[in-house]
Order: structure tokens, then sequence, then C-alpha cells
């Protein structure tokens, strides 16, 4: 793999469990005619990216990770699996959830996002 596995505006995110790239097809005015055949206009393959972040979440992690999510767009460079290289691109995060697991020690439960690509590959 070739240097970081994903960054936001040029942080490295720390504590990746889990990194799926889905190459998501988009479309449209999509239809079906009588005979069964699809009729529609391809507009591209969007790489969606689904994170888990796991391991010991501090509360400072998890404030950091929050002020670069909540961003209504950002940079995010990661390493693309087709190309086998790292890109760049303008991304927004899905809803998440963070669950707080220890008060006392400021411990955080994994969570899950999904990062969503502004345009196709």
């Amino acid at each position: 793999m070739i240097g970081t596995l994903l960054q936001i505006n040029g942080q490295t995110i720390p504590n990746i469990k889990s990194y799926k790239v889905g190459n998501n097809k988009l479309w449209a005015d999509a239809e079906r005619n009588m005979n069964g055949d699809v009729r529609a206009t391809f507009i591209g393959v969007f790489p969606k990216i689904e994170l888990e972040i796991g391991g010991v979440l501090t509360s400072a992690i998890v404030a950091n990770l929050c002020n670069l999510l909540d961003q209504p767009y950002f940079s995010v460079t990661f390493y693309d699996p087709k190309t086998r290289t790292n890109r760049t691109a303008q991304y927004y995060a899905s809803d998440y959830t963070v669950e707080l697991m220890d008060k006392y020690r400021e411990l955080y439960q994994p969570f899950t996002v999904n990062l969503i690509p502004v345009s196709k590959r």
C-alpha cells in the first residue's frame, strides 16, 4: 500500500478498524420498457468510503474526528484499490453516532461513518 490510508484536510485519520471503498454507479433517467430492457444514462462511478473507527477512542480523538466530519465538505486523500494509488477528492460525511463507553475515563465506543464523494471518479 502506498503512503497513508486516509487523510481528511491533510490530517491522517487514526484508529481505522475497517476500510471499504465502494464503487457506486449512478444512473439518471432509468426506466424499463415493456420488453424489460433497461434504458438509462450512466452518470459515473462514485467511490464511497465506508469507515469503522475503533480501538481506544479518547475524547481528544473523537473531538478531532467530529470537527473534521462535521464540515459541509472536505478534501479526502485515500488509497484507491482500483488504481493502487492515493487519490484526492472532495467529500462529505454521512450521519454518524458516537457512543460514550466510560464517562470517567472519557472513552468512546467504535463507530462507523461513510464518506460520500461530491464528484464522480
